[in-house]
């Protein structure tokens, strides 16, 4: 099965009648299916352009875009059919929230069941009779990603979805995505430049900055390479003895006790060390599963930063 995004040395001018803006410059990547990815850059770097060219709105200068293996600018109604797509600023119609939902999903071919169903996921069922205009900033994007959903897509693109948003809107919204994660098991991609909260739902990064492609990859694979400390989740029959030993070892940064686990943070780049202490026989028999949790993207964002400039 081929990845649901693919950029193959895309480059997009845009002719100004003043000036010329290379907004993507030879970019290339893929997104693996059934990732949570993150496109990051700052303001300016692309990442608007890139969703606009995998929605089939526009047309690379050159290079080619493959989006489930077709080009989306030539059978662009074929391929948005399987998107949902969240825009930075949505518009909405003065109507209610139910009517104008029940309007997406006539477009879409789909359901009252899939609407409200939806309404459920994301949590308007106290506000399906409510105008657009009454609703707050966070619900008005918990209605956005309700449109994005509709019609069941594959890809899930999410333009800034935490900007402009309060604290607690803004946890709001990122725990919606997260049980979106778990629930639906599609392909999402998140453009942003706000990173902190972000660690806890991407996998999957691709760093942009103006223009081109500076990195791409699994996150641990990632922090691995550019030594970013790492939060291991490891779930253990012993966590107290488990713990008294890995506190002494100096590339373990801090060791979090919970029922039955551990979450430890490290430097990713001594993954193999931790898992050799994991192995040891009067450890490893209590053992039943490590996962790398997350990374310190912030951190990961500067070092990726430096190398571009």
């Amino acid at each position: 099965m081929s990845e649901p995004v693919v950029f193959e040395n895309v480059t997009k001018i845009f002719w100004g009648s003043k000036r010329v803006v290379r907004a993507l410059d030879n970019a290339s990547f893929k997104i693996p299916s059934k990732t949570v990815a993150g496109l990051l850059g700052p303001n300016g770097s692309g990442k608007t352009t890139s969703f606009k060219l995998v929605m089939g709105f526009l047309k690379p200068s050159s290079g080619k875009v493959s989006v489930f293996g077709v080009d989306p600018w030539v059978r662009g109604e074929s391929v948005r059919r399987r998107i949902g797509y969240l825009p930075e600023k949505p518009v909405y119609p003065d109507v209610p929230v139910y009517r104008y939902l029940r309007y997406v999903a006539k477009v879409r071919n789909a359901s009252e069941e899939d609407v409200s169903r939806i309404v459920r996921l994301v949590g308007l069922s106290g506000y399906v009779w409510m105008n657009t205009r009454g609703l707050s900033r966070g619900y008005l994007q918990r209605l956005g990603l309700a449109q994005a959903l509709i019609g069941d897509p594959e890809l899930l693109l999410l333009d800034e979805p935490t900007a402009n948003l309060d604290p607690l809107s803004r946890r709001e919204i990122l725990e919606l995505i997260k049980d979106l994660k778990k629930e639906l098991g599609i392909t999402i991609v998140i453009a942003t430049h706000i990173l902190p909260e972000l660690q806890e739902v991407v996998d999957y990064l691709i760093y942009i900055n103006r223009g081109r492609v500076v990195e791409s990859g699994m996150l641990e694979e990632l922090a691995t390479r550019y030594y970013v400390d790492a939060y291991y989740y490891i779930e253990v029959e012993e966590p107290r003895k488990l713990a008294s030993r890995l506190v002494v070892e100096d590339y373990v940064r801090g060791v979090e006790i919970r029922d039955k686990s551990l979450v430890v943070r490290i430097n990713a780049a001594f993954k193999e060390e931790l898992l050799r202490v994991l192995s040891l026989p009067e450890y490893s028999i209590g053992i039943r599963r490590v996962e790398m949790l997350t990374s310190e993207l912030g951190e990961l964002y500067e070092k990726l930063s430096g190398s571009s400039r």
